[in-house]
């Protein structure tokens, strides 16, 4: 098959023509992939630049279709999407303009992450983890838990405050982080310390999440996401072709 680009508030199709746009500008925040194992296919959360668009969209990237959409208020600056609490079920998306979590049909479903950033999952089960600056953490309802804080190392491009790269790029399933030492000199690759009974194929054979780790180092950078769902309650996932020499 071959692959569609999407672009902010609208879609190109394979063959170069339009596929479809929402006509809601520019956002500094893009979250693409299967976050809800409920439906099927893709999902997209967007967060908008103008103060005249809807502050968050959630789309059916298949043909644009808004399923629920925020209010608009602001240069909504930041946005996540994921499933990052195993205690309740489909994905968890949240702004820096909105005060809680939104759920898969735009309802609140409980405490803001401390941070709105990238994510990663790095401990052994499979929702993900916060990861902001030099720093993992794992969310909770009351509060978050430090899992790991860099020591030595910066992270990039200011107040966004994001890795070198993070990304599966050493196989598991779980994600590394790279980061740059403090002088600039060295990279390092950090990788969780946690065991797993979770078997996944390594996720660089998911063609979405492969090009999520290209996609990071253009325009504002954004943590990768797969093809297929990982979270609380997930179905065993699809077994993908993998050809060796």
């Amino acid at each position: 098959g071959r692959d569609e680009i999407v672009y902010g508030s609208m879609a190109v199709d394979d063959n170069g023509n339009g596929l479809w746009t929402t006509r809601t500008g520019h956002g500094d925040a893009q979250h693409l992939g299967d976050l809800d194992a409920s439906t099927s296919g893709l999902e997209y959360y967007k967060v908008s630049e103008s103060t005249g668009q809807p502050a968050a969209l959630y789309i059916n990237p298949s043909n644009g279709a808004v399923r629920w959409k925020l209010s608009a208020c602001c240069d909504n600056g930041r946005g996540v999407a994921g499933d990052v609490h195993a205690g309740d079920s489909g994905p968890e998306m949240w702004s820096s303009s909105d005060g809680g979590i939104r759920d898969e049909g735009g309802g609140t479903k409980g405490r803001k992450p401390s941070s709105t950033n990238f994510l990663a999952w790095w401990d052994g089960d499979p929702v993900r983890e916060l990861l902001d600056g030099t720093r993992i953490d794992k969310y909770g309802t009351s509060s978050d838990t430090r899992l790991l804080t860099g020591s030595g190392v910066s992270s990039n491009n200011g107040t966004k405050a994001t890795p070198v790269l993070s990304g599966d790029i050493l196989g598991d399933w779980r994600e590394e982080v790279v980061w740059r030492t403090g002088d600039n000199k060295n990279l390092r690759i950090y990788s969780t310390p946690h065991d797993t009974d979770r078997r996944i194929t390594t996720l660089l054979h998911d063609t979405l999440y492969r090009t999520a780790l290209a996609w990071q180092n253009t325009a504002y950078n954004q943590p990768p996401h797969t093809g297929f769902f990982i979270g609380a309650d997930m179905p065993t996932p699809p077994r993908p072709p993998v050809f060796t020499p």
